[in-house]
C-alpha cells in the first residue's frame, strides 16, 4: 500500500467519524428538517471559502461549472432523505443505504477499471449483514411504508451516483474548490425544495444557531474529507468505509443524546468493525489519480 492510499484510507476513515455526528446534532435541533440543511450549507460553503483561501486556492466558473453536477446530485439526495425519513423506519433506511458498496462495486470497473479482489465481496457481505443485524436490533422505531422504502432506495442510488461524480471531478478539481462549488450549488437545489413544503428561510435566531454551526463545521469537514480520499481511494472501499458511519452514529447518540445500546445492536456493531478493519489495513492494488 503505498502512501497516497494510506494517506486516503485515514482520510476516509477520520471523514466517516466525524459525518457520524451528524444525527446527534440534528436531534439537538428544533429548525424544520429543510430550513436545518439550507444554513447548514450556506454556513459550510462559507467555512469552504474560508479554507479556499487560506489554502490559496483558485475558485471560479470553471471550478463552479466542473461542481455542478454533484452539487445538484448532493442537493436532491438531500431532499429524498429527508422525504424517506418520514415514510420508513430508520432501520428500513440504514439496511436500504447499506446496499451502496454492492452498486459501487458493479461500476468501477467498468467506469474506472478498478477490479477489487474477490474477498472484497465477501467482507461486503459480512459488513452489510452486521448492519442489518445492528439496526434491525436497535431501539428506533418507525412506521415503514413501501413508498418509504422506494425512497430510501432512490436516496442510496443518488448517494451512489454523488461517489461515482465526486471521483471523476477529483480528476479535474483540488477537494477544497470542487467542496465549495457542490456546496454553493447544493444551496440553491434545496432552497426551491424549502419553500416548496413551507419550511421558512429566515435565520436561525439564538440557541437555534449553535446546531447548525456544528453541523456544518464537523459532518461537514467529513464531506470535505471524503472528496479528498476519492482521489487515493477505489470506489469499493470508499463504499465499505462508509458502513463504518452505522456503527459509529449509534455509539455517539449513546454518549451525546442518551439513545440505549442493546447487546445484539453491538454485535453487529462490532461485526461491521471487524470486516471493515480488514478491508483497510490489507493492502489493495493502488487507485490511479
Amino acid at each position: 500500500m503505498d502512501g497516497r492510499t494510506k494517506v486516503g484510507r485515514s482520510a476516509a476513515l477520520l471523514a466517516v467519524g466525524l459525518m457520524a455526528f451528524g444525527p446527534s446534532i440534528v436531534k439537538m435541533s428544533d429548525l424544520p428538517e429543510m430550513t436545518f440543511v439550507f444554513w447548514r450549507l450556506l454556513f459550510g460553503a462559507l467555512g469552504y471559502a474560508v479554507v479556499l483561501v487560506a489554502t490559496r486556492k483558485h475558485f471560479g466558473w470553471l471550478e463552479l461549472r466542473r461542481s455542478m453536477l454533484g452539487g445538484l446530485i448532493f442537493g436532491v439526495n438531500l431532499v429524498f432523505f429527508m422525504a424517506s425519513m418520514r415514510r420508513t423506519s430508520a432501520a428500513n433506511a440504514v439496511v436500504i443505504g447499506a446496499l451502496q458498496p454492492v452498486i459501487l462495486m458493479g461500476v468501477a470497473g467498468r467506469l474506472f477499471g478498478e477490479r477489487p479482489p474477490r474477498s472484497l465481496y465477501g467482507w461486503s457481505l459480512v459488513s452489510i449483514g452486521g448492519v442489518a443485524l445492528a439496526m434491525y436490533a436497535s431501539q428506533g422505531g418507525g412506521v415503514a411504508t413501501r413508498s418509504g422504502d422506494l425512497l430510501a432506495l432512490v436516496t442510496m442510488l443518488l448517494f451512489s451516483l454523488y461517489y461515482v461524480v465526486s471521483k471523476r471531478a477529483r480528476s479535474e478539481l483540488d477537494s477544497v474548490p470542487y467542496q465549495l462549488g457542490l456546496t454553493i450549488v447544493a444551496v440553491l437545489t434545496i432552497l426551491p425544495a424549502a419553500l416548496i413544503v413551507g419550511h421558512p428561510i429566515s435565520p436561525p435566531v439564538g440557541s437555534d444557531w449553535w446546531p447548525v454551526v456544528l453541523m456544518a463545521v464537523i459532518p461537514g469537514t467529513g464531506h470535505l474529507l471524503t472528496n479528498f480520499a476519492h482521489a487515493h481511494v477505489s470506489l469499493p472501499v470508499m463504499g465499505l468505509i462508509g458502513l463504518l458511519f452505522t456503527a459509529i452514529a449509534p455509539l455517539y447518540a449513546w454518549w451525546l443524546v442518551g439513545e440505549e445500546l442493546g447487546g445484539l445492536q453491538a454485535v453487529g456493531m462490532a461485526v461491521v468493525v471487524a470486516a471493515l478493519a480488514v478491508v483497510v489495513t490489507r493492502p489493495l492494488a493502488p487507485v490511479a489519480t
